[in-house]
């Protein structure tokens, strides 16, 4: 009972203790580790403090895993560790004088978290790959192996250099898979856990190619797969180096095995690889030779090879059994096709002689097994050989038979013909009797059979035969001549490339690897590959007698099929005409009929009954008539044509239309034509038709489409008229009445009326200029309204001030009809309503000689009375308008045709704006008019009311009380423009200063004070958005009082406006600006300096060049004259070096840019050739002919210079600034 007690307390305790096993503890095997290196061990040099080291030490730890990477490490029994790595480990061991003792791990990752936590000190077989883990440190890597890649035998399927569309197998842990994907990344990536599992892969069709390191690949395919696949090229991807990784924080043991590994000779590393198979690493491809770009052109364009092979050479060349090319040759070709790449197809010959024929006739393009000789090698190109084998003389057994040459003298010797020795037999023993034969072992079966008393053949080709056929018989008596046969490759004379290729294939093949693949050939070892010899006879005779018995029975069953075949192709030819027949009808997309001779309907297709929408039954054998296919008047016409078709014999093919019963009208092409019988008669009609519904359709949209289009023409031609006229007609009163005071001004005579005139027709040129744009706007459907708080009393009186003079001039009285209740403030768009009134106050006082016009408004209160109805009336007792005309008024450009009013002016879109405007407001405008008594346009508008707010102080009270002088800084790159606003400026009495760019501008405001800054939008170095930018910024930080920013720019839309106040500005300003608008805006600023009567003149011109308008521009300031002239020559070489930079960059849209601004200097100077080469590099600039802009380049340069020249004489002419002449620049 004790001992029961004892043993059950024991097992208890070895139950817990198991239990307090960790599993990662539990899986750790202890192994034997089984180095194969013997010898002398190589000395290593350490320092004390290491051997100290290793003495307190006392072992290292190894760390091992599963699977095995076969060569490097693997477990045999259970419980050795041997390989590579293991051969290394034992050296290591050895060098060191330390135990190394081997534990094994479940899964790498817990071998390199071993070695991470310190239960470890040294794992084998990591590679780079391992390496990135910053916990880790290699040592010196002790195989370093090229990268390669593994294909499968048999496949025709050459994959592509980047292996596209192939599936790359590849081991998890060992291959970087980012170089593998950068470099193919084309290919479908496969991980397997080894390279035995990934090389398998491929052998068994689960993956195309294997990329891996070289020692183990080629370990791996020579043990278990040398017949499934071979290394076929060098992988350029990788080189794999094996190193021992060790903890990071242990870099003594880092330092000695990095020691150790050092001094292990080269002959100690290529013996631990040639034990383990990879000791000829220059085999398969791993070697890359050195191909000529000629000679890859000629691979790729060649990829397979017809290779001539003698059947009767063994053991060079040979077929078995089973047709299968063997031999020392084949063998040679394979190592051949691995290093190049090529493949081979054979062509089997009989006869040394059969061989050269086919290369020279290009059926063959190499021989596999050729010995060269004098005559040969005027027909053929022999590479280097493969196989040296001395020449033999072979006789029957017996102590009398000759044993050398000199005792052949006066006997029968063969030999093969062509071969090396004939001519040296000849000479030196001519008293031999040569029996030349076309193979081998023909000469060997004449001296088997007594034929000849000697053969001369080759030692291992004549062992063999022996040992395969005549042992006993025959034996090799002696080495003869003074040659060896040499066996290589033969080609045809002009195959270089093909030469060079196999040769420098077989330099790349190692001594020790041919002698590996000739030394089984070498031993008595032969290969039974022919049975039929053996049995040929009883063979024969069984097939004879069988071919007998079996012609008989095959006579007596031809006779019998041959009835039965003709009886079959009856009938299949006449099924395959029926369903020909049937696909022919059936088939056919359009529906095909056949009807009889009474219009039954007989057959039809599927097409027929799916354009119908009836089933089978319901048509067939019945009448178009009687049947519910279409109505009775067309079934009638159509039963009338079928009989016409019948009775002419002719067919009938028009185009037609028919109701359907749905009630669906279709247009077909329909056709009929009579079918007859094998005696002529007419049985009845073939038809047919195609819907060409769908065509008619789109011919109707294209015909719609066209005359869309030919409207739009007429309408943008219309639009050129009318705007070529419209713009012309104000641009006559502006040249016209400028020509005409310059004349005066010339005779000293002061034409302010004629200035007026131009001015105002100018002022009407930019309205329409502005009317355009909001047809424009209008058209793309960006006009838009910005409602604001404003008096409607007063945005009605304001355009009534406008129109009063004007009314007054032609004797017509104006009048205003302002309900009180309308004196309310209004949420409207102020600049919008003012257009419209001034629109419709315009046409009437324009087309009213005498009586009134009255403006008219009213208004009704809402229900709530938070909005106000609005009614505005203007009336005129003018001339009116018909109706005809009235329906052309609110197209862009209409005007009445009834009257020669028309002519005063007027682009004919205010009403239409107006209207548009109206209808943006929600609002409605409607035009009655009766010609010869007027016309009233009636407006209603719904607003909102907004409540009053306390009356400030009015703007013009404060101004007022303002007269001081403003400090200005002007900044344009254009001087003109700068010139003409400084001079604007001073004329209103400030002080200005000018810059040509922002960052100029910038530096001038960062070293004055000014209280405003008018900034062109666009331009160079710093456009005007980003100069205000830097100020605000600047003001921000110092805490400076914000100056007043003012933007100018020639683009008049709403949107530049809001762009520049989001930038930071305070206004926009629009070029052209008059004086009066650029005082008003001035007006409210308060001024940093005192008045003063002398202003900063900015060097820019504006206006001609006639100097006598320049001495009015500036006040008689001959400085200023010159320095504008100087400034607009200045301007004009930049100009001319940027054109020539900009043409010799092709830069379109730079020159056109270019152009447009140059324009504008020429502009006020009225250079008139100079503007006509600049519109034309603009026009030119669009289109894309090359001449035409170089022609228009040219021009402009030319132009260009003529104004430089012009400019350069005026200036070293002092006398003619006060003098007043002009310069002619055109």
């Amino acid at each position: 009972m004790k001992i029961l007690l004892r043993c059950f307390g024991l097992t208890v305790c070895l139950l817990g203790q198991l239990g307090s096993v960790s599993p990662v503890q539990a899986a750790v095997q202890t192994l034997n580790l089984f180095g194969r290196s013997n010898g002398e061990l190589p000395a290593v040099v350490l320092d004390e403090a290491d051997w100290r080291w290793l003495r307190d030490k006392g072992s290292l730890r190894l760390g091992v895993s599963l699977p095995d990477s076969a060569p490097f490490g693997m477990i045999t029994g259970g419980q050795d560790y041997e390989g590579i790595t293991a051969d290394y480990a034992a050296l290591l061991a050895g060098m060191l004088h330390i135990r190394i003792e081997v534990l094994r791990y479940d899964s790498r990752a817990e071998a390199m978290q071993a070695l991470r936590d310190g239960e470890l000190d040294l794992v084998g077989t990591v590679n780079s790959f391992d390496g990135t883990d910053p916990e880790l440190a290699l040592t010196s890597p002790y195989v370093q192996a090229p990268s390669v890649l593994v294909t499968r035998c048999g496949t025709s399927k050459v994959l592509a250099p980047d292996l596209a569309g192939n599936r790359l197998a590849v081991v998890d842990h060992v291959q970087p898979t980012d170089a593998v994907t950068a470099n193919y990344p084309k290919a479908a990536l496969q991980l397997h856990p080894s390279a035995q599992s990934a090389i398998g892969a491929v052998a068994f069709h689960q993956a195309d190619a294997y990329l891996g390191d070289a020692v183990s690949t080629h370990y791996l395919v020579g043990k278990y797969f040398h017949n499934d696949v071979y290394l076929t090229t060098l992988s350029g991807v990788f080189s794999t180096h094996f190193s021992f990784a060790l903890n990071q924080r242990n870099r003594q043991l880092l330092q000695i095995i990095n020691a150790a590994l050092e001094v292990i000779p080269i002959s100690d590393r290529m013996t631990i690889l040639r034990r383990w198979g990879a000791g000829d690493l220059n085999v398969a491809g791993l070697d890359p030779l050195q191909f000529t770009e000629a000679e890859r052109r000629w691979m790729h364009k060649h990829p397979r090879l017809t290779v001539a092979v003698n059947d009767g050479l063994p053991p060079v060349s040979f077929f078995d059994g089973q047709g299968e090319f063997r031999g020392i040759g084949a063998e040679v070709l394979a190592k051949v096709s691995q290093r190049t790449g090529l493949k081979f197809d054979v062509l089997r010959s009989s006869s040394m002689e059969k061989l050269i024929e086919q290369v020279r006739a290009g059926n063959a393009d190499l021989i596999a097994a050729f010995t060269p000789s004098a005559v040969r090698e005027g027909e053929l190109r022999f590479t280097r050989p493969y196989l040296t084998s001395p020449f033999v003389l072979i006789t029957q057994e017996g102590v009398d038979r000759p044993q050398s040459l000199e005792g052949m003298v006066g006997k029968r010797l063969a030999m093969r013909r062509g071969n090396a020795l004939s001519e040296y037999i000849r000479g030196t023993f001519p008293g031999i009797q040569l029996v030349e034969t076309a193979t081998s072992a023909e000469a060997l079966a004449l001296l088997d059979k007594g034929e000849a008393d000697g053969a001369l053949n080759s030692l291992i080709n004549g062992r063999y035969m022996i040992l395969r056929q005549y042992r006993d018989r025959l034996r090799v008596a002696s080495v003869v001549g003074p040659l060896s046969a040499p066996t290589g490759f033969a080609t045809d004379r002009g195959a270089l490339e093909l030469y060079s290729i196999l040769d420098k294939a077989l330099q790349s093949i190692p001594p020790e690897e041919l002698d590996e693949l000739t030394s089984p050939w070498r031993h008595d070892v032969v290969i039974d590959n022919d049975s039929w010899l053996h049995h040929r006879s009883a063979v024969i005779q069984g097939f004879v007698i069988f071919a007998l018995l079996l012609i008989l029975a095959l006579v007596w069953i031809a006779h019998l099929r041959k009835l039965v075949s003709i009886r079959v192709k009856a009938e299949r030819a006449l099924n395959d005409q029926m369903e020909f027949m049937r696909a022919l009808i059936d088939g056919t997309p359009h529906p095909i009929y056949v009807r009889d001779r009474e219009g039954r309907l007989i057959s039809c297709n599927s097409a027929y009954l799916d354009a119908l929408g009836l089933p089978r039954e319901a048509v067939m054998g019945k009448r178009l008539i009687d049947s519910p296919v279409v109505g009775r008047s067309d079934a009638q016409t159509f039963q009338a044509e079928y009989v016409k078709v019948m009775e002419s014999g002719t067919r009938w093919l028009q185009d037609r239309t028919y109701i359907h019963t749905d009630g669906v009208v279709h247009t077909v092409y329909h056709w009929m034509l009579p079918y007859h019988t094998s005696e002529g008669v007419v049985m009845g009609i073939i038809a047919g038709w195609i819907d060409i519904s769908d065509r008619q359709r789109l011919m109707e949209q294209l015909q719609n489409a066209k005359k869309s289009a030919d409207d739009a023409n007429r309408a943008k031609t219309t639009f050129l008229a009318t705007m070529s006229h419209e713009i012309r007609t104000p641009m006559n009163a502006v040249i016209g009445m400028l020509e005409l005071a310059m004349k005066k001004a010339d005779q000293g005579i002061m034409d302010r009326f004629a200035i007026e005139v131009a001015s105002g027709a100018a002022r009407g040129l930019l309205d329409l200029i502005g009317d355009i744009l909001d047809i424009a706007r209008i058209e793309s459907g960006r006009l838009s309204l910005t409602p604001e708080r404003a008096s409607l009393r007063e945005l009605v009186e304001s355009v009534v001030r406008m129109f009063e003079g004007v009314a007054r001039q032609k004797g017509v009285r104006l009048l205003l009809d302002f309900d009180l209740k309308a004196s309310r403030d209004v949420l409207i768009d102020p600049l919008r309503f003012k257009q419209i009134l001034s629109n419709l106050l315009s046409n009437a006082i324009k087309f009213t000689d005498e009586g009134e016009v009255r403006l008219s408004v009213q208004t009704v209160l809402g229900v709530c009375g938070e909005r106000l109805a609005i009614h505005v009336q203007v009336k005129d007792s003018g001339i009116g308008i018909s109706a005809e005309d009235q329906a052309l008024l609110f197209n862009p450009f209409g005007q009445a045709r009834n009257n020669h009013q028309s002519a005063r002016g007027g682009s004919g879109l205010g009403l239409v704006i107006s209207r548009t405007l109206c209808e943006m407001m929600d609002g409605q405008l409607h035009l009655t008019s009766v010609p010869g008594k007027g016309t009233q346009i009636d407006i209603r508008l719904d607003l909102l009311i907004l409540q009053p707010v306390p009356a400030a102080e009015s703007p013009a009270a404060v101004l007022t009380d303002q007269a001081s002088v403003l400090n200005i800084l002007v900044i344009d790159d254009y001087p003109a423009n700068r010139l003409l606003l400084s001079q604007q400026l001073f004329y209103l009495g400030h002080s200005v200063s000018d810059a040509e760019d922002g960052a100029h501008g910038l530096r001038a405001w960062r070293n004055g004070h000014f209280d405003v800054v008018i900034t062109d939008c666009n331009m160079p170095v710093m456009n005007g958005y980003e100069l205000t930018r830097a100020i605000r910024d600047e003001e921000k930080s110092l805490g400076a009082e914000p100056c007043l920013i003012l933007g100018l720019t020639a683009n008049a839309q709403p949107e530049e406006r809001d762009r520049c106040l989001a930038e930071g500005m305070d206004d926009c300003l629009f070029k052209p600006i008059s004086l009066g608008d650029l005082s008003a805006r001035l007006a409210s600023v308060q001024s940093g300096v005192e008045p003063s009567t002398h202003g900063a003149l900015s060097p820019v011109v504006e206006g001609e060049i006639n100097l006598s308008s320049l001495q009015q521009l500036t006040h008689g300031d001959h400085n200023a004259i010159r320095k504008l002239l100087g400034n607009l020559a200045s301007s004009n070489e930049e100009d001319m070096l940027r054109l020539i930079k900009l043409f010799g960059e092709h830069d379109l849209s730079g020159l056109s840019g270019l152009a447009h601004r140059v324009k504008g200097g020429a502009r006020l100077i009225k250079a008139g050739s100079l503007i006509l080469c600049c519109e034309q590099l603009e026009t030119v600039c669009m289109g894309a002919d090359s001449a035409a802009l170089t022609e228009a380049v040219d021009a402009l340069q030319q132009a260009m210079e003529q104004l430089a020249q012009t400019l350069e004489r005026h200036m070293a002419d002092p006398d003619a600034v006060e003098r007043g002449a002009g310069i002619a620049v055109d």
